[in-house]
Parts: structure tokens; sequence; C-alpha cells
């Protein structure tokens, strides 16, 4: 087992594409132990036909017609009269308009992408530094995953054998608590570096009646999805079909930014980006087949809590665990590989499942933005156009906001339960 974990890192660390840096290893695992090759075989193939994996298409085509489609826009503006004129107003344009547009796509990337396009670009004409500029759309697309719809979360979900609408659910408190922390965030940016920028105008009402009736279909989503995940009305596949078709609807036929013809760009964009999710899916259902062959799990588990049988100390040591392993890989990954082995964990301490994925969402998250993968770090400064010395300047202090929402979320169950129980 440990030389199959040493194939894996050596081949991520040699650029190798990370579907394969599983498949290779684990083939020749198979190959080496005497396994049967058609249980190799078999556990590729099987790796992806899950019903509710379906969703996981239906929420990146939707983000990709939001994007393209006026939606995002909408909902940035709707966020621009609501909190722009205040101080750092368009900072935390940013992060209220990654908490709007987080509703619709499930996707850190997609939201670091959009909010650095329209409200980053946006800042720095107005006289942000560009680091600043670029920090406040890396860390707002954290939101991403974290409010339903959510396609980590359904990774979890399926891997843990947990209920994918408790968890939509559960993100929404600790999606707030995240957004609040990054609105505080910015105000102790903008004191800490001393950055004077002129108020906006305060808007009159009239301009905040034009931006809501501008984007009431966009804003009615979130409330859509609310109330079919409440009132029973969706699956999170279907709400996941439901979402592309609203977004499409919208797009072409009511706002209008979209026509036929940009449609099979659309189709292609999305279908590329499911298709790396899927092979990713399929080349770690053989490596958790090795893993629990292995017991790994019940290794780890006996080990951890030989350390110790405080629960509150053992999710402190598992949350530092990830936060390195999340400078290394890619969150979806790492969820997919780590919840076989960290689930019987939490049975152990009597964590909830549901409580659990909230933790290991957000903190392989807050991966994509640690250094050397970072992922949002360089989609979000490659947009702005700032280097990394500009974006570190600003970006640490408001990580340090980040940690201490992920120590509120581990420690304070509540805020990952209570609309759980309340709801179901």
């Amino acid at each position: 087992m440990i030389a199959l974990a040493a194939g894996i890192i050596l081949l991520i660390a040699l650029g190798m594409p990370i579907a394969f840096a599983i498949l290779v290893p684990s083939a020749v695992y198979f190959h080496t132990t005497g396994l049967p090759e058609a249980i190799f075989a078999q556990r590729v193939a099987s790796g992806t036909v899950s019903f509710p994996l379906l969703a996981i298409p239906f929420f990146i085509l939707a983000g990709s017609i939001m994007h393209r489609g006026g939606i995002a826009r909408r909902l940035i503006d709707v966020a621009v009269v609501s909190v722009g004129h205040f101080r750092a107003g368009l900072a935390q344009v940013g992060v209220i308009g990654g908490t709007l547009i987080s509703a619709v796509s499930g996707s850190a990337t997609a939201d670091t992408a959009i909010l650095a396009k329209t409200v980053s670009l946006q800042m720095v004409r107005e006289g942000y530094p560009r680091g600043f500029a670029a920090v406040v759309a890396a860390v707002s697309g954290v939101l991403g995953p974290m409010i339903p719809p959510s396609i980590m979360m359904i990774l979890y979900g399926l891997a843990a054998e947990v209920s994918i609408g408790k968890l939509f659910v559960a993100g929404v408190l600790p999606g707030l608590l995240i957004a609040a922390c990054l609105l505080a965030a910015n105000l102790s940016v903008m004191k800490r570096h001393n950055i004077q920028i002129p108020l906006r105008p305060r808007p009159k009402a009239g301009d905040v009646f034009g931006a809501i009736k501008r984007g009431f279909w966009a804003l009615m989503f979130p409330v859509l999805v609310w109330v079919g995940l409440r009132g029973g009305f969706f699956t999170p596949t279907e709400l996941g079909a439901f979402v592309a078709v609203y977004c499409l609807v919208i797009s072409l036929f009511v706002y209008k930014e979209i026509g036929w013809r940009d449609l099979p760009e659309i189709f292609r964009e999305s279908a590329l980006l499911t298709a790396l999710i899927m092979i990713i899916l399929a080349s770690s259902a053989a490596l958790n087949y090795a893993v629990a062959w292995e017991r790994m799990p019940q290794a780890i588990s006996t080990w951890l809590l030989a350390l110790s049988d405080n629960k509150y100390v053992l999710l402190l040591l598992i949350n530092i665990l990830l936060l390195v392993l999340g400078t290394a890989m890619e969150g979806p990954p790492l969820l997919i590989i780590l919840t076989p082995i960290l689930v019987p964990v939490m049975k152990a301490l009597g964590v909830d499942l549901v409580h659990f994925g909230v933790i290991l969402t957000f903190n392989l998250v807050l991966g994509a933005l640690t250094p050397p993968v970072a992922t949002l770090i360089f989609v979000a400064s490659s947009i702005v156009g700032c280097t990394s010395a500009e974006f570190m300047k600003y970006f640490w202090l408001v990580f340090g906001y980040l940690i201490l929402a992920l120590l509120i979320i581990t420690f304070v169950p509540w805020f990952s339960l209570a609309l759980p129980n309340l709801m179901f």
C-alpha cells in the first residue's frame, strides 16, 4: 500500500494528470497483488454509474450558461446597489455577489473567474490595488462549493452515503458565516494597508428598484432552489436538471444574451469539464477498492484514536492534515480519496457525517488558495493581471479570517446541523 501511495505522489509530482496518476498505480497494484484484473475493470467501469452523479453535468452546464447569459452580471448589479456605497464597497460587492452566484454555480473556479472578470477589474479601474482586487475574487470563490448547489458535496454524499439534500441545506449557514468573515476581512485590509477609495454615491430608490427588476429572474433562482429542496419537489439530480433548464430559458428568452449558435460551444465546454471530473471518479473507484482491501480505513482509525479519544483534538489534527494535503492536490480528487478513509474515524468519534461533510468540503476548497496548487489564485491573478507578490501582500490577512471561519464551523456543529435538523 505504501508503494501504491508513493507511486501516485511521484506521478503527480512529475506532472501526470491526476486521473492517470491514480489509475496507473492502481492497475499495477491489482496486478502485483494477484487481485483479479476483472475486478479492476469492473470498478473503473462502475465508478461513474450512479444516478445522483447526473447532477454534476447539469450544474456544470448551468454555470456555463449563467456566465454567458447575463445571470451572473445581474446578480452582481444587485450586490452593487446593496453594498457598493459602503467603505470597501466594491470589495464587499465581490463577497455579496459571490454569495448570490454560488446559489447557481457549484464551482469555486467558475465563481472566481466570473468575479475577477466583473468586480475585480472594476475595482482596479476605481483605484483599488490589483493584488487586493484579485484576492477578493479568489477568496469569494470558496463560497461556490459551500452554498447549494455544490458539486463537491454531491461527491462526498455519494462516497460517505449521506443524504445530498441534507448536505446542501447544511452548507447554507456556514456559507453565510464565511461571507460575514470575508466582509470583515475586507475592512481589515482597507485599514491595515490604508487604502483610501472615495465612497460611491448612495443609490437612489429608483436605482435599487431597477437593479432588482432587471435581476428578478436571476434572484428567483435561489428561492426556487430552496423551495424545491424544502418542499421535496426535487431530488438533487432533478434539481440539477431544473437548474440547467431554468438558466437556459432565462438566458435565451428573457435576457436574450445568448443565442442558439452559442449553445454548441457551451455544451462542448461543459462536456469537457464533466469528463474531467468523471474520469477522476472512475480512477478513484479502483483506488478505493485497494484501500478497502488493505483495511487502511480501520488502520488509520485505530492510529488516530490511539493519539486521543477527544474528538475536538482529532478534528483539529485532521483539519491541519487536510490543509497540508490541499497544498499539493486539487480538492475533488482529495475528497474522493480521503472520504472512505476518514468517515470510519468520524463514526468512531461520534461526529455527525453531515457536519463532517461541511468541514471536509470547506477545508479542501481552501487548498485551492494555498500554493503550489492554488487554482483560485492563478485564475484571479491571471485575469486581473497582478504578480504573486502583489497578491500575497493582501492575501494572508484575509486567509486568517477564513481559518477562523473553519475553526468555528468545526467546533460549533450548530452552524452545519441547525437547518438540516429543522427541515428534515
